[in-house]
């Protein structure tokens, strides 16, 4: 028996919001071109968050894709000096195989390395020609990277042994030099030097208008003898390199265990700068969330002030409303309305104007970051998540910019406001 009055009650409530609603609809299209000139400032606000939320979110997911499109799992070491210390150097320092293959051996976790030598070439078929920036490296290479070939096979051990003239193209270099054609088993010259096309990579598509597929790998040994050697201070010295751990493996912990290790192999004592510099994908992944998330924040921070201008737009009509209105309040009065009756339905108001706003602001932020997707090659998403938070941030702006106008409507006299003409 006990539920039957709950019920009622319930269903009570939704009539009256469902009346409220349906005035509230009423005198929005009674005062159509106010409503949405009024509608114009929130639908800006919520068009400008709503995309500097997506934009930041796509700044961050790019990043990712970046970063993981050369390996998510490995520690990057690079010769120049870390100047941690507060101290300058200009020397440049070293690095070689020798230092890679002590890696190996020594430090827990790691599976594979890949020291690196890199150019930019120019490639010549009979038909076409292109400069690429080229990797010469080991097949650790394409291990760590996660950048296996799609045709054809990938350098071998026996490749960088005897300094063989062979090549992987990327996707976009494959069709630059050769079009619809398969390159496996072509000639192309570097540089003017034959070289056999033995693969072709794994499309990896471009990140913030980088195309990672505008690439080239070759043997390390042969890069060194034909195109870089004489750059070099030493006969196994390398420009940088890759170590990959192993799934679950500390990178904080890998760093640290590199970084003694070359210590030791270089005598480098404590207070010395060490001429090489480490550094981990997880460092990366976080130094650009916290850039990102700073640049949305900012993003946000000024889009929200069109919000606020927005806001205040709604309470400025919304009192010239309630004054518009005064004669038709006190007839409610009258009738029996209570003062909470009148609060709630111009706070309804407020709400409802402020909803229709953020939801054309929405699907014009919808359609923003679909052709910045489309066409410009960076992702803007626009989820469930952020699509709800933008609606009821809405409802949420229209109640609290409302709520003067509303209190002040629910505190009337009826006999005075009766007696406005």
């Amino acid at each position: 028996m006990a539920t039957i009055p709950a019920k009622r009650k319930g269903q009570k409530f939704l009539s009256s919001w469902g009346v409220n609603i349906a005035i509230a609809l009423t005198a929005l299209r009674t005062n159509l071109m106010r409503s949405i000139l009024t509608m114009l400032g929130v639908l800006i606000g919520v068009f400008a968050v709503t995309l500097a939320v997506a934009v930041g979110n796509g700044a961050q997911e790019s990043v990712m894709q970046s970063i993981n499109s050369f390996g998510s799992n490995m520690a990057i070491i690079v010769p120049e000096p870390d100047n941690e210390g507060g101290r300058r150097s200009y020397d440049r320092g070293r690095l070689t195989s020798r230092d890679l293959r002590a890696i190996e051996r020594e430090v827990p976790g790691v599976i594979a390395t890949a020291p690196q030598l890199r150019s930019t070439l120019d490639m010549v078929t009979a038909g076409a020609n292109t400069s690429t920036s080229a990797v010469g490296t080991t097949p650790g290479y394409g291990q760590i990277t996660n950048h296996p070939a799609d045709r054809g096979r990938y350098i071998s051990e026996a490749d960088v042994r005897s300094a063989a003239r062979v090549l992987v193209l990327g996707q976009t270099t494959a069709e630059t030099l050769f079009g619809e054609f398969d390159p496996v088993g072509e000639t192309v010259r570097v540089d003017g030097v034959p070289f056999q096309v033995i693969g072709v990579l794994e499309e990896k598509g471009s990140t913030f208008g980088t195309d990672n597929d505008d690439t080239a790998v070759l043997p390390i040994s042969t890069m060194r003898q034909r195109f870089v050697g004489d750059s070099l201070p030493g006969p196994d010295d390398l420009q940088l390199a890759f170590a990959g751990f192993e799934e679950g493996a500390s990178l904080v912990q890998g760093k640290i265990d590199i970084t003694n290790l070359m210590k030791d192999r270089y005598r480098v004592r404590d207070g010395e700068i060490n001429p090489f510099r480490v550094r981990t994908t997880q460092e990366f992944m976080e130094e650009s969330q916290f850039i990102t998330g700073i640049l949305q924040a900012v993003l946000v921070a000024i889009a929200s002030i069109s919000l606020l201008v927005g806001g205040i737009g709604i309470m400025n009509i919304m009192l010239v409303s309630v004054t518009e209105r005064t004669r038709e309040i006190g007839l409610r009065m009258a009738l029996g309305a209570k003062g909470s009756d009148i609060r709630n339905q111009f706070l309804v108001e407020a709400a409802v104007l402020c909803v229709l706003g953020g939801a054309v602001g929405l699907v014009l932020a919808w359609l923003a970051g679909s052709a910045l997707t489309a066409y410009a090659d960076f992702p803007v998403p626009i989820g469930i998540g952020v699509a709800l938070g933008s609606l009821a941030f809405s409802a949420v702006l229209g109640l609290v910019f409302g709520s003067y106008p509303a209190i002040r409507a629910s505190r009337l006299s009826p006999i005075e406001a009766l007696r406005t003409e």
